[in-house]
């Protein structure tokens, strides 16, 4: 970026830079026999109820497709049936398009689950095996401790995909392994797709939520640019110019990486914790246009001059220094610490419950 760079050319750049982030999806497929619980899998990743659970992805219906937030979850149907023979089945459901496989199964880990695997790997494709409903395993007799039966599900995987093989071990009921399947799915894509995948889903560590918020912090400082750089007219009441409808997208946008719903936000204000009703009271009026233009006046006349000189290679010289990105700045700062705040409390209720 050149330290001469004009508004427009401030524009054009930071336009580019949102665009080619939101244009950035996942792709991930399930695949494995029904009852699996691939359903409440997807629900539970995302912390969204997408898939209907108990629906049937069987030998006989097509493929399920899933979406939030730029993430796209696919339940694939059964692999070599009548209708869909393994020689047509790749082309089929397109699966060169798919960044990720997850092989969920809940009984025993059987053929299809096996031959299909060995298909993703002649493709050298990127597959996590996942054994759900684990809190269902367990030795009735009591000789054998949870981890031996662990143990043993996993010799039985990499037996039959005939290399050794970590399966990971998850309950939708109880949430337990949740954290540890999202960082591998997390680990095993791009840094582009990383991010994107660390935006939109459910955080069930704080290392992951810290995360989140890190690249929220980023999506502030290009919008605030933005907001500032595309500004025509001023803010009523505020006397700064700034887009009000990139601010209130931005808002949008980090609201969704916390996947704060109106459902989820009355959820957070029925715990009964004054401090995060307020939170949740500012995330919804902060939300709209009025909102954000008396967000915007809180922070009338604060400076930020001394910090001006580290955005200037992102937003650019003049849009650093102008009055409109500093409060806007500051008013996304504000908004994003209230998301991540009442994301953090419903958080630390869901890891004490699990404790």
């Amino acid at each position: 970026m050149s330290s001469d760079e004009s508004i427009t050319e401030s524009v054009a750049r930071l336009k580019k830079q949102i665009e080619a982030s939101e244009a950035v999806t996942v792709s991930i497929a399930l695949f494995g026999r029904t009852g699996a619980g691939k359903s409440s899998l997807i629900n539970r990743l995302m912390g969204k109820n997408l898939a209907r659970v108990g629906a049937s992805t069987d030998t006989t219906v097509d493929a399920s497709t899933f979406q939030w937030n730029g993430v796209h979850l696919v339940d694939l149907p059964g692999f070599d049936t009548a209708r869909f023979p393994k020689e047509t089945f790749w082309e089929r459901f397109n699966l060169d398009s798919f960044d990720i496989f997850l092989c969920v199964f809940s009984d025993k880990f059987g053929s299809a689950e096996s031959d299909f695997f060995l298909k993703l790997r002649q493709k050298k494709r990127t597959c996590l095996f996942v054994r759900n409903k684990a809190d269902q395993v367990c030795d009735t007799s009591g000789e054998r401790s949870t981890n031996e039966l662990y143990g043993e599900i996993e010799k039985d995987v990499a037996r039959q995909v005939l290399e050794p093989t970590r399966v990971h071990f998850t309950s939708c009921a109880t949430g337990a392994g949740l954290a540890e399947l999202s960082d591998a799915i997390s680990k095993a894509l791009p840094k582009a797709k990383q991010e994107r995948w660390i935006e939109s889903a459910k955080a069930y560590s704080r290392e992951f939520l810290a995360a989140k918020e890190e690249l929220c912090k980023k999506k502030v400082r290009l919008y605030a640019g933005l907001c500032a750089a595309n500004a025509i007219n001023p803010v009523p009441g505020v006397d700064v110019a700034v887009d009000l409808s990139i601010l209130v997208a931005m808002m949008k946008a980090i609201r969704n990486a916390y996947g704060l719903s109106d459902q989820s936000i009355l959820k957070a204000k029925e715990l009964g914790i004054p401090a995060i009703a307020q939170l949740a009271n500012n995330v919804v009026r902060y939300g709209t246009r009025e909102g954000a233009v008396y967000l915007l006046q809180r922070f009338m006349g604060r400076e930020i001059t001394k910090e001006v000189a580290k955005y200037i290679p992102l937003v650019g010289q003049i849009v650093a220094a102008s009055a409109g990105f500093g409060i806007t700045l500051q008013a996304g700062g504000t908004y994003l610490a209230d998301c991540h705040g009442i994301a953090g409390e419903i958080l630390s209720r869901e890891l004490a419950f699990r404790a």
